[in-house]
């Protein structure tokens, strides 16, 4: 289903709704909202999931729209607001969750969970957020420029690496889905979207009131450091570290993500 702006046409879709207040679940860079149907349909809870902008079928109007973290946080509470959600338990994976983070800062009425895989609060220096953002704007070049090899070299990370071999199947059907997105919204989803441009969450994260879910692999050196920093911040807030899982848990280890999801479903 699509819901247009002034902005954006989104695409979601809506899994098993019922009484209950719903999980909203947000993909990594180069994902689609496909990314969470084996979660969603082990979870067995009423569930939505969209293309995030410049991903599948969610598309950035105009490609020479200026548009930021912020105005995202106002067109989703827009697409919510449309679909008479009051209450979401928010779930974002990666760069999903920097999403999630920016959103539930703004719109933390909304919020009933937020539920962290893999991701990050900001960049507090002024250096390494322009940093990031040269990094992310060469990718965005290259996106553009050879996009095919771009999306292969990007599924061979050492970060993801480990997914092909615990989920083959999945793995595949993930790349033959980044091969679809086109070009130029994929470019512009990481401009506008690149971590340099997110603020700095850090003390805002110790202001949440709401359950707070922070989930890394066992194998993601560097997001389990975030992820302990999480935990400090929140005292409302719940790390887990799971087994044979690097940066996507939900695809390396399904069943261990969702039996967290289910363990601390908040209705």
């Amino acid at each position: 289903m699509f819901f247009n702006n002034a902005k954006l046409k989104f695409y979601y879709t809506r899994f098993d709704l019922s009484s209950d207040i719903p999980y909203f679940f947000l993909h990594g860079f180069t994902g689609t909202h496909k990314n969470w149907i084996s979660t969603i349909k082990r979870l067995k809870k009423s569930a939505y999931v969209i293309d995030l902008p410049g991903h599948g079928q969610s598309l950035f109007l105009e490609q020479n729209l200026q548009y930021s973290f912020d105005n995202w946080c106002d067109d989703f509470n827009e697409l919510l607001n449309h679909l008479n959600l009051n209450k979401i338990n928010l779930c974002g994976y990666s760069m999903g969750g920097r999403l999630a983070i920016s959103f539930a800062n703004k719109y933390s009425n909304k919020i009933n969970s937020l539920i962290l895989e893999s991701t990050s609060y900001g960049l507090k220096s002024a250096k390494d957020r322009n940093e990031r953002i040269k990094y992310d704007q060469l990718i965005s070049a290259n996106i553009l420029n050879n996009f095919n090899n771009t999306m292969i070299k990007w599924s061979e990370k050492p970060l993801f690496s480990s997914q092909k071999i615990r989920n083959k199947a999945e793995w595949d059907i993930q790349l033959n889905q980044r091969l679809t997105h086109k070009k130029k919204q994929l470019s512009k989803s990481l401009n506008v979207f690149s971590l340099g441009k997110m603020n700095y969450y850090k003390k805002d994260i110790r202001k949440f009131k709401f359950p707070l879910i922070v989930i890394n692999g066992c194998e993601d050196k560097k997001f389990i450091e975030i992820g302990k920093d999480l935990l400090s911040l929140n005292s409302n807030s719940k790390h887990y570290i799971v087994p044979e899982s690097n940066h996507n848990i939900h695809m390396e280890n399904t069943n261990e993500f969702v039996k967290i999801l289910k363990k601390n479903h908040y209705e």
